[in-house]
């Protein structure tokens, strides 16, 4: 599908508020409500989304820290890095996690209440995988999603 500039318009609009309305996107593209729905459709069943989330107030939640977590494996064969993976996924607290090339292997974005929890989470959920070679961690002190992609045709 080839995208026009309706389209891209669209998907920055969304991009920034996931929430509005199609009567909103229509007004805001000047085009017709159903000629909008026909676009948004289009777009959802191309696959230009992934997913529409909501983004939590951590802090409401008792997240206090948010934490970087730099973890290198020993051996990068992929049924240690899948089973990683697999364990990963399975543990309360991670918000993100990538699967990077280079020195890292894996940054996870870890969300804990305190210094204290964020020990806790190190030493008892991740130190017990045995292919970690290293652990590093970063705290976060500001984080903000900027929706600044550019969308090209």
């Amino acid at each position: 599908m080839k995208l026009d500039q309706k389209d891209i318009q669209i998907l920055s609009l969304l991009q920034n508020n996931a929430r509005l309305s199609n009567k909103e996107l229509a007004a805001a593209l000047d085009i017709a409500p159903s000629t909008c729905h026909e676009r948004l459709k289009k777009l959802t069943s191309e696959g230009f989304f992934k997913a529409f989330n909501a983004e939590l107030n951590l802090k409401k939640l008792g997240v206090n820290v948010e934490v970087l977590i730099a973890v290198r494996l020993k051996r990068h064969e992929r049924e240690i890095v899948n089973s990683f993976i697999k364990k990963i996924k399975s543990i309360n607290g991670i918000i993100r996690f990538y699967h990077l090339a280079g020195d890292t292997d894996f940054m996870i974005h870890v969300g804990v209440k305190d210094s204290d929890s964020l020990r806790s989470f190190i030493m008892d959920e991740l130190a017990g995988f045995h292919n970690i070679d290293h652990i590093e961690s970063s705290m976060i002190y500001h984080s903000e999603c900027v929706h600044n992609l550019k969308i090209n045709t």
